[in-house]
């Protein structure tokens, strides 16, 4: 957590559920460009608040399975 607040993440979802990329979710400007991942053919894209367990996984496997835990429980932010 920081600041009191979850940590936000952009995350790239395939067609069965697996994540395949993620990225900092950062909230625009109202005018200001846009930019960020685009989900391919069969992907998906969701912005996740961040549970702490999953912020603390170590690495990139661990926080991926994590994120995989919340998408199949129907909780992303």
């Amino acid at each position: 957590m920081t600041n009191g607040l979850a940590m936000k993440l952009t995350v790239i979802v395939g067609a069965h559920g697996q994540v395949v990329g993620t990225a900092h979710h950062v909230e625009g400007e109202e005018g200001s460009g846009a930019g960020g991942p685009i989900a391919g053919p069969g992907q998906s894209v969701l912005v996740i608040d961040v549970p702490d367990d999953a912020e603390a996984a170590g690495d990139v496997d661990g926080l991926y399975r994590a994120l995989e835990r919340i998408i199949r429980s129907g909780t992303p932010k």
